[in-house]
């Protein structure tokens, strides 16, 4: 079971960071499935690969988007 630390809009900062960013999305990956070892026909299964992707405006007043693990990040106090 995957714990979700942050939920979207959340406001976050790398942890030991200064940078301030906004939760977007979370990153889902489409996984590969082999059915009884049949690696002709593999099905996909999506999951959460950990990763959530981040929205600041840096120094240059540029949107920047990047993801980042979860567990890289904290929660801003308010």
């Amino acid at each position: 079971m995957i714990t979700l630390h942050f939920i979207k809009d959340d406001w976050v900062k790398e942890k030991n960071g200064y940078r301030i960013m906004k939760i977007d999305e979370y990153q889902i990956v489409e996984i590969p499935h082999y059915e009884n070892g049949d690696l002709s026909s593999p099905s996909y299964k999506r999951a959460y690969n950990g990763k959530v992707w981040c929205t600041w405006i840096n120094e240059n007043k540029t949107i920047v988007t990047q993801p980042f693990f979860e567990s890289e990040l904290e929660l801003v106090k308010t």
